[in-house]
């Protein structure tokens, strides 16, 4: 059987771990990878930025061509497509055309941030289309005509994402990595005003750092942390804050899953999802920030390590048991009855 991977291919993304994990379910599968991402990030910082802001420009013809001329006259038994924002509809008719299954898989949400013309014109075109947000299934459906929307959670990676170190060596303090957004710049100003050690990594938080440069509870790690260097952090820390997007109803993150496997307290806010995947004595729940800050201040403070290592331990019990790593989700996936079968 031969299959084809479309989608980033980035060391230490996501979408990179996913086309790992689906050539390990699929050992006598040969698979094809075709990179949408080298040719956006290799284009100056206009076709850049046309692309990522309009889904327009040079660097988006050039991947599509690129898609085009890879494809050539090859067919197989399934494709899969990881975040088609930038395919133009001939590009995905002719995927469609190659394949004898079509999946389209994205983390995020398609219908809110990120939103793509393209494929919304194409999404009619999969066998199963994969998402994780459950607020967007009502618009799959419209759109396809057709029930082919298979609802999973987000995951992580348990070749990455592990306990990395003993409990004596974990510091006091609350880690994110992430994407600075005003909600979750309000929360890492309320746990420094109440002396709460903070960790931060990601784009955007220039400002934070400026305005509490003086101030020893905030450590900055810089802009980019992934893979390794993620797990490495959490692993480090006896909270991880798996703080939510605000620019859409998210319910759950990569990080709701990847903090309690890598050993640390998940921090999250009460919803019908987290209160579904978690119980109160396997992550740590609040309704705002300040409640939040009072419950890691009693966390730190002399004579509760034992509960703390107790949520930690539990909380990764759960994500192992529930099976949220890849591999089980992928598999899942796979063997999804509206698909012809590849395992």
């Amino acid at each position: 059987m031969r299959a084809l991977y479309v989608g980033t291919l980035t060391p230490g993304s996501t979408s990179r771990m996913r086309a790992e994990k689906l050539r390990s379910l699929t050992p006598d599968v040969e698979w094809k990878w075709i990179d949408t991402d080298s040719i956006i990030i290799n284009s100056s910082r206009l076709w850049q930025s046309a692309a990522y802001r309009f889904q327009r420009g040079k660097a988006v013809r050039s991947l599509n061509a690129e898609v085009i001329t890879q494809l050539g006259s090859q067919v197989f038994d399934l494709t899969w497509v990881d975040k088609a924002i930038f395919l133009f509809p001939p590009t995905v008719q002719r995927l469609r055309q190659a394949s004898l299954n079509l999946i389209h898989y994205t983390p995020d949400t398609a219908f809110h941030a990120g939103r793509s013309r393209y494929f919304e014109k194409t999404l009619a075109l999969y066998d199963l289309l994969v998402t994780t947000k459950s607020f967007d299934v009502r618009e799959y459906l419209r759109l396809a005509g057709r029930d082919t929307v298979h609802l999973t959670t987000q995951g992580f990676d348990a070749s990455v994402h592990s306990a990395r170190n003993g409990q004596a060596a974990r510091r006091k303090e609350a880690v994110f990595v992430g994407l600075a957004e005003p909600d979750r710049e309000r929360c890492i100003s309320v746990l420094l005003s109440r002396g709460i050690p903070v960790r931060l990594a990601g784009f955007g938080w220039d400002a934070v750092v400026r305005r509490y440069r003086s101030d020893s509870n905030l450590m900055f790690e810089g802009k980019a942390a992934f893979a390794d260097d993620y797990a490495s952090l959490l692993s480090q820390a006896w909270i991880g804050l798996g703080l939510l997007s605000k620019r859409f109803p998210e319910q759950h993150t990569t990080r709701t899953f990847e903090i309690p496997a890598c050993g640390a307290v998940l921090a999250t806010e009460k919803n019908d999802d987290t209160t579904r995947f978690f119980s109160p004595d396997e992550a740590l729940f609040f309704d705002d920030f300040e409640n939040l800050a009072d419950r890691i201040t009693e966390l730190f403070s002399p004579g509760h390590e034992q509960e703390l290592a107790s949520i930690a331990e539990r909380g990764r019990q759960r994500v192992i048991e529930d099976g949220r790593n890849y591999m089980t989700i992928l598999a899942a996936v796979l063997a999804d009855p509206r698909i012809e079968p590849v395992l």
